[in-house]
């Protein structure tokens, strides 16, 4: 798997994307030592949407946290967190009800994000281009985290949270490796759920807030109308062994 990189470029001033400029520098100069570094290869399953993959050096604390499915505001999407080194990482594979139906460009990509979380239009994006799995995709700094979005699929697109506690060469291996291959067969996009949008209504700022202060709560970002924090905390051992059943996760 390849990842496509330019050259660091210095950041207008005021912007925080000094993490990012690391992060840069680090996948456009990965040292011929790491070679040889111990790697683990992980795989898990996003319920039966989708299989996810990627690979960390062995010494990475890799902890499962839980696997979630929920609607917003314009349509349903799946994700995953867990803790790298106790550092909190989020996965969302996303189907909105309108598909893009091609590989979008940045700036259609962003919509997307944008009508995801109205928050993510905060987004401080880099203008350096990235590459995932060979597919283009963009990435920047949200509050304390680095955001990373791609279209794994004509129909979806993922977003990844990163918390800027993730060191620069976990980030390094997660983003030169991850891969998530969509099953087409399967939709979280029942029949009828995009007719009509009061079917899909849902606290999309909610989203934003718990990707932007990821390691203030142990809550999973969820549909606030079916779940509330109590719930999760008291099901939070018994997601964690449900992480282990249905997503499939690996060593």
């Amino acid at each position: 798997m390849k990842i496509t990189i330019m050259p660091c470029r210095s950041a207008p001033r005021g912007l925080k994307m000094f993490f990012g400029c690391l992060l840069l520098c680090l996948l456009t100069c990965m040292p011929v030592a790491a070679q040889a570094e111990s790697i683990t290869p992980f795989v898990a399953d996003l319920k039966d949407y989708a299989e996810l993959s990627f690979a960390l050096p062995s010494e990475v604390a890799v902890e499962p946290e839980s696997v979630f499915e929920a609607n917003y505001t314009n349509g349903r999407y799946v994700g995953a967190s867990l803790l790298l080194n106790e550092s909190r990482v989020y996965l969302y594979l996303i189907y909105p009800c309108q598909a893009p139906e091609m590989q979008l460009d940045a700036e259609g990509l962003k919509s997307l994000v944008d009508g995801f979380a109205p928050g993510l239009n905060q987004t401080v994006y880099s203008p350096s281009p990235l590459n995932i799995s060979d597919i283009p995709a963009i990435w920047g700094q949200m509050n304390n985290q680095i955001l990373v979005a791609y279209q794994p699929s004509n129909q979806t697109f993922s977003l990844t949270f990163i918390d800027e506690n993730v060191t620069e060469n976990v980030v390094e291996y997660l983003l030169g490796s991850l891969q998530i291959t969509v099953n087409e067969s399967s939709s979280p996009l029942w029949p009828g759920y995009c007719a009509g949008s009061e079917v899909a209504k849902v606290g999309s700022a909610q989203v934003a807030s718990e990707t932007g202060q990821a390691g203030q709560t142990e809550q999973t970002v969820q549909n606030e109308s079916e779940f509330n924090k109590e719930q999760v905390d008291a099901d939070l051992e018994a997601i964690k062994e449900q992480f282990d059943d249905k997503f499939g996760f690996s060593f």
